[in-house]
């Protein structure tokens, strides 16, 4: 039989070495279902993640099912992927212009778990632009969580891109979501993963 797999998305200059990405790692490891679990390092140019992301999905719904988690600029990307592949899709804290957020990181950047440097320039800003998704296809296959104090993006954009949705938004947090764990198995029911 098929499985579901979830794909999960670090947001910019993150990695799978994130808090969210290894919370949900353990949590799948716990339930014996780790296998089931998709958590690439993307690259930091947005065309080179699209390719990447791109291979990744075709792969494992050639092979069974997929859906997709996303974070920050992770949510962005996993917006993107769910309405060309028709995906459910989980957003935590979701980026929804980062064309807009991200241009103050023109320039020299370093990632937050390696030593990696590199340059963000204007054709990224413009790669950007190309995975926008101006209305949902269908909005019953989103799951969003917001926290209002979220120090890195303004929860509303989230909140009006997602008011369709079933979005929970929260009061007070922080970018990393504080909190996350207690949605970790309403997120792996929503993305159809079967830890039994």
């Amino acid at each position: 039989m098929k499985k579901t797999r979830l794909l999960y998305l670090h947001g910019f200059k993150s990695s799978p070495r994130s808090y969210k990405a290894q919370r949900l790692m353990a949590y799948m490891q716990t339930e014996g279902c780790e296998d089931l679990l998709i958590c690439p390092q993307l690259p930091v140019y947005p065309e080179q993640a699209r390719l990447v992301m791109e291979e990744i999905v075709e792969q494992a719904l050639a092979e069974g099912y997929l859906n997709i988690a996303g974070s920050s600029l992770g949510g962005y990307y996993a917006t993107y992927l769910a309405e060309k592949y028709e995906t459910n899709a989980v957003l935590v804290n979701p980026s929804v212009k980062p064309y807009e957020t991200l241009a103050a990181c023109l320039g020299e950047n370093k990632s937050y778990y390696s030593d990696d440097v590199w340059n963000f320039d204007e054709s990224h800003i413009e790669q950007l632009k190309t995975m926008d998704v101006d209305v949902l296809g269908d909005p019953a296959r989103y799951y969003v969580l917001l926290q209002t104090g979220d120090e890195t993006l303004d929860y509303r954009q989230a909140a009006e891109k997602y008011k369709q949705t079933d979005c929970i938004i929260e009061q007070g947090g922080d970018h990393s979501f504080i909190g996350f764990d207690r949605y970790i198995p309403k997120i792996l029911q929503f993305s159809k993963i079967d830890c039994t």
